[in-house]
Order: C-alpha cells, then structure tokens, then sequence
C-alpha cells in the first residue's frame, strides 16, 4: 500500500482518481491548490505524486520543480496530468517540467493504474 498525493482542482477528478487507486488498497492524500501539495509533501513525504498542471494558485509544473529541486524530495515519483492536446504545449510541459511520467486527460482508469504500479515499482 503506497501513500499517494492527489493534486486536482477539479473535485469530480479528485474523488475519480481516489476511487480507482483505493480500489488498489492505496492511501488517499487531497490537495486543491500548489502551496497545499507542497505543505503536505514536506510534511508527509509521500511514496507519489499525481499533479495537474492547471492550479489555481501555483502551476503544476512549478510544484513539480520544487519537489525534484529538494533533495528531501526529488526521489519521489511525480505523474503529471495534462488536458494540453496540442503538440507545442505538450512539448513545453515535458521540456520545463521534470515529472517522472505524463498523462493526458481524460485518463483510462487502466492507465492511471498502470502508469502508479509502473512509477511505484522504479522507486
């Protein structure tokens, strides 16, 4: 049972990923907002990260800097979620942002598993 980091605005999003990951016997931890993620990963250090670029306050791909800037932390798996389609967007997030895995939204429920399973086993 791995201890996860869930960081969507987006509630229905929330509640759907920790759904599906519970059902794998995970521990759920939420976080709305960028600063909430990062008070919780400086004081819980989970065993991942599942981040959404668009937040209301911090960008996920600055969140993501932080966490693999910290030594404390850069070890911890980082799955970006990502509702960009378009190719130069794509391409910029997985240029500046140093997430471990990418997902693009709406997300399988198999791939979401698979992508954790995946990133849990490498770390």
């Amino acid at each position: 049972m791995a201890k996860i980091l869930i960081v969507e605005d987006d509630s229905d999003l929330m509640a759907l990923a920790q759904a599906i990951l519970q059902t794998k016997g995970h521990l759920i931890m939420k976080a709305s907002t960028g600063q909430m993620a990062l008070d919780w990963i400086a004081n819980s250090k989970p065993d991942l990260v599942l981040l959404d670029i668009g937040l209301p306050d911090i960008s996920g791909i600055e969140v993501c800097k932080k966490i693999k800037s910290d030594s404390a932390t850069r070890k911890i798996p980082v799955i970006i979620l990502t509702a960009f389609k378009d190719n130069p967007t794509k391409m910029k997030t997985t240029l500046t942002a140093p997430a471990d895995f990418f997902l693009n939204k709406p997300v399988k429920n198999e791939d979401l598993l698979d992508a954790v399973k995946t990133m849990l086993e490498k770390s």
